[in-house]
Parts: C-alpha cells; structure tokens; sequence
C-alpha cells in the first residue's frame, strides 16, 4: 500500500485522516495475465493502480485487426474515465499483459471518496491531468520519428514491456510490421555487440 500513497504524494499532501479512510477502501486484487479489466462495448466501472504487472489498452479494427494503444506499467494508474464518470460504453479494452496486482477502486468506492475526503477531487484532476500529459507526450516522441529512433525510444519509455509481451503487440503500438520490429531488434543487438568488441 506504500506505493499508492508514494504516488499520491507527488501531487499533493494528504491528512493523515484521509489516507485511513483512502486505505480502509483500498481493494488488492491479482488480475492474472489475459484477464480483462474491461473490455470494449461495456462500461468502465473502476479505478485500478498497478502495483507490479504491465496493462495493455488495444481496440478492433472494423477490419478485425488489434490495435495496441497504450502499456500501463507499474505505479500508475489506469481507466477511461468517460466510461466511468458517463456511465457510457468503452470504447477500447484493458487487459493484464502480464500477471499484474492492483488496487481496485469501484465506482461505489469513488462515490464514497469523493464524499468523505477533502483532498480527493483535487488529488484525482491532478492524476489524471498528468496521466493524459504522460500519455500524449509519450506517442509524440515515438511517432515523429523513423522506425528505428520510435523502438529505441519506447525502449527508453516503457523498458520492462519489450521484453515481457509478445513481439505483435511492441509493432502494433509501434505502428509497424512485426518484420520490421524483428529486422531492428536484430540491427540494435548487432550494433550493441560492434560497440563492446570496439571498447
């Protein structure tokens, strides 16, 4: 639970009152890798913070084709907030790319929360300004670069996903083929090893 109030200080300072009743709501739960923490066409009903794992928002294609939007790794937060707040359908599904732990905040929770602690609006138009900044900032260095400079910096970005989902999903994102994505994984570790022969 220490994460939690870790990152919530990075926005602001809660009472000591507030966090009891923050951590009296807190709900841990596992989500194991392929499970859905919503899926598209059905409702968003809660918050989750990630304590360990990495989440993986994708969309169809009216071609069928799987589209990977965003990775959520550890210590963040994940919704949609539209779905959530509107009561509306998602328009994207979450799933747990890898076995993850979370906290769960339901809507009841939320409502709850809202009601009883001072800080909590403040503290959640803050998280979720940053998420949405974090989120933007993080495509317009991938995408206004070459194939290449993209993988090297969502290397940089995201340094536990490469390694830990398929291959598909890394390109998918990437906004390339999966030759593509193997042809520079290859051309990296080649230069990589050129580069400690040379030292």
């Amino acid at each position: 639970m220490d994460a939690i109030f870790k990152y919530f200080d990075l926005f602001l300072k809660l009472s000591p009152e507030s966090k009891q009743l923050i951590a009296d709501h807190l709900e841990p739960s596992t989500v194991s890798k392929g499970e859905y923490l919503w899926k598209a066409g059905q409702r968003c009903n809660s918050i989750y913070f990630i304590t360990s794992g990495i989440a993986r928002l994708f969309f169809y294609t009216e071609a069928g084709t799987e589209n990977t939007v965003h990775f959520i790794t550890e210590n963040k937060f994940i919704t949609d907030l539209e779905s959530l707040r509107d009561q509306i359908p998602s328009s994207v599904s979450c799933i747990a790319a890898i076995d993850c732990n979370v906290f769960v905040i339901t809507s009841q929770i939320l409502e709850k929360l809202e009601n009883n602690v001072p800080e909590w609006h403040e503290l959640l138009k803050k998280i979720t300004e940053k998420t949405l900044f974090d989120k933007i900032k993080a495509r317009e260095i991938l995408f206004q670069k070459e194939s290449k400079e993209r993988y090297i910096s969502f290397l940089k970005l995201f340094p536990t996903v490469a390694n830990s989902v398929p291959a598909n999903q890394v390109a998918s994102y990437l906004g390339i083929s999966q030759f593509t994505l193997s042809h520079l994984k290859k051309e990296i570790a080649s230069n990589d090893f050129l580069r400690i022969r040379k030292n």
